[in-house]
């Protein structure tokens, strides 16, 4: 089990760093929490939609995988759906550190059969559901609650979003939410069927039921002390649901137009699945559907192992494909090593575009997006653009991709002695690698440590033996890790080393998917 995946679950963030290369105390499994004190993540912003954003938080690793080894035998943890078979959508795979692939298609094919019988799908959704999840209200099967709380500053009023242990703890929660709501609908005798992804509920009911049922909804959100999202509430019927699905039979639709196209005894093949996601994505409703579709294209086995030197590229490939680049930058995690690969693709013909979007979205809230031009611009080595925007870099309060500039050296001294005035527990990601990579620092490692790292409330704890015993923890973890020269980012060849695992798991998990499917599994 990589602990990469469950350090951050789902974001793509997770291609980039390796905690499992890191070296932790010998008795982890047993580790006393006595030894550790409340701690503050890092922030790391991701893109919702439009100008609009979702805050992960890194917690300190140390606290982590304490947490991690103390929780791991709990109830179904490594299998989600488990917790609530009957209403839960969302099934998670901790080894690709993923949803489950194709599980969005059998669920809509489900939701189409419950449509057909029921006038109506009402979609509603919990208000901030990770911020106002009340801990004390967690079932922790007499596992001690501290675990958890400890990696948010104490906190016992909300999750820390992105790693698995809150994931696995937000949907225990929802088991709960769910049984209440089920049972509620059984005592007002409605014929009604839900299920849940997260926070979001989908109820298959009748138009004179809908009053009722979200009546319910609201009764058992108070209980938890959640409410309603008001501004979400959302009415489907089959025909108006029906138009908006159209993602799954577009990517394949698009795959067989390609196919028809493609001919092996012929030298002038056109790349035709760029022209053809440029089209369809036209047609659908909303940005989140665009990119869902662009990024499940480049995602199948078929592009994949599409041998792109039978293609001949055309000027317009360039602009169609900036198009998608631009639209959904994570495409590019998926596709600019194929592409630079090519022996007739002409790499520069998108440098202005990566000299001008780089530049612009260095200037955005997007973390993300961010790394992953980074990402694109080393793979088609346009150094030149990612050093001229260095003081853009400093300005973004993105950890990670200062802590890939750390490492490449592109900081002089102006920068780095900026960079050595964030002391403060908060910066600890990048304060790490900023050790790790200057001498002066390295050469005083325990001081350097101590102002750096140590977390803040190591510094509060009253008697001196036991705030020496906290000091020491996270004073031998980081020593340890950074004598060994250990970064947590990992080197570009091995981002695109783990993209390349990642995308033969999620490939082997649809296939294997389809063969269940196909046997009645």
């Amino acid at each position: 089990m990589k602990l990469n995946n469950l350090y951050n679950f789902k974001n793509s963030v997770k291609h980039f760093l390796d905690i499992d290369i890191l070296k932790f105390p010998t008795d982890i499994s047993s580790f006393d929490i006595s030894k550790l004190v409340w701690v503050e993540p890092i922030n790391f912003r991701v893109k919702k939609q439009e100008d609009k954003y979702r805050t992960l938080k890194m917690p300190n690793i140390l606290n982590f995988i304490v947490a991690y080894e103390h929780f791991k035998d709990l109830s179904n943890f490594d299998s989600i759906q488990n917790l609530d078979p009957l209403h839960k959508r969302l099934s998670a795979n901790i080894d690709t550190g993923d949803f489950v692939s194709g599980e969005y298609e059998r669920q809509l094919e489900e939701d189409f059969n419950r449509l057909c019988v029921y006038d109506q799908l009402i979609k509603m959704d919990i208000k901030e559901y990770y911020g106002r999840i009340y801990t004390h209200l967690i079932d922790y099967e007499e596992h001690e609650e501290r675990f958890l709380s400890n990696m948010n500053q104490g906190k016992t009023n909300g999750l820390i979003m992105g790693n698995y242990l809150s994931l696995y703890f937000a949907e225990s929660n929802l088991k709960n939410i769910s049984n209440e709501i089920a049972g509620e609908i059984r005592r007002a005798k409605i014929d009604c069927e839900f299920s849940y992804f997260s926070d979001d509920f989908y109820f298959f009911c009748n138009k004179d039921d809908v009053v009722e049922i979200t009546r319910i909804f609201d009764k058992v959100l108070e209980k938890y002390e959640l409410e309603r999202n008001d501004s979400k509430k959302e009415v489907w019927t089959y025909e108006t649901f029906n138009n908006y699905n159209l993602v799954a039979r577009y990517w394949k639709k698009l795959i067989a137009h390609c196919n028809v196209r493609f001919d092996k005894e012929k030298d002038n093949n056109k790349l035709y699945f760029i022209n053809q996601l440029v089209f369809r994505v036209s047609n659908l409703e909303d940005d989140k559907l665009k990119k869902v579709f662009i990024n499940n294209f480049f995602k199948t086995k078929y592009f994949r192992e599409l041998d792109l030197e039978s293609y001949q590229v055309k000027n317009y490939d360039y602009h169609q494909l900036c198009f998608l680049f631009n639209l959904s930058p994570e495409t590019m995690l998926y596709t600019v090593d194929k592409f630079n690969d090519m022996s007739n693709f002409d790499k520069n013909r998108l440098h202005k575009f990566f000299h001008v979007r780089y530049r612009e979205v260095l200037k955005t809230s997007f973390n993300e997006e961010q790394l992953y031009f980074y990402y694109a611009i080393k793979i088609f080595d346009f150094t030149d653009v990612l050093i001229e925007n260095k003081n853009r870099v400093m300005e973004t309060s993105n950890q990670v991709l200062i802590s890939y500039y750390l490492k490449d050296g592109y900081f002089e001294k102006e920068e780095l002695d900026k960079l050595k005035e964030n002391d403060g527990e908060q910066y600890w990601f990048q304060n790490y690698h900023l050790i790790l990579y200057s001498a002066d620092l390295k050469a005083d490692l325990e001081g350097s440590i101590v102002k750096y790292l140590i977390p803040k409330k190591v510094f509060e704890v009253r008697k001196e033996q036991s705030r020496m015993e906290k000091v020491s923890s996270y004073l031998e973890f980081y020593r340890a890790n950074i004598t060994s020269e250990l970064p947590i980012i990992r080197d570009i060849p091995e981002v695109l080393n783990e993209i390349e695992e990642y995308l033969a798991l999620k490939i082997k998990e649809m296939e294997d998917g389809f063969e269940a499917e196909d046997m009645d599994i």
